[in-house]
């Protein structure tokens, strides 16, 4: 499942669920797009460890802002990550 967290400036930041290693860390994606005029710039990297997985479009000043925006906001992430797991275990 992918969750909205913010839209700054064209650009969208959204996270999935929380997801298990093998080793049971766990981590969760996040995406940051932002249309440009052959379709999307896209940044593609996880948290806790903010690991560029990929990425088209953006500059290595953008890519640093954009890590250092999802470090900022990533208690808030993990929380409504944490809250949407808790709502789909309770619907079961």
């Amino acid at each position: 499942m992918k969750y909205f967290f913010s839209e700054i400036n064209e650009i969208t930041l959204t996270f999935s669920d929380i997801q298990a290693t093998r080793d049971g860390m766990e981590f969760i994606k996040i995406y940051f797009e932002c249309p440009n005029e052959n379709g999307f710039n896209f940044l593609e990297s996880t948290l806790p460890t903010l690991n560029v997985k990929n990425s088209y479009g953006f500059s290595k000043d953008e890519t640093a802002r954009l890590l250092d925006y999802a470090r900022t906001n990533s208690f808030l992430i993990w929380e409504i990550a944490r809250e949407e797991a808790g709502k789909i275990a309770a619907s079961v």
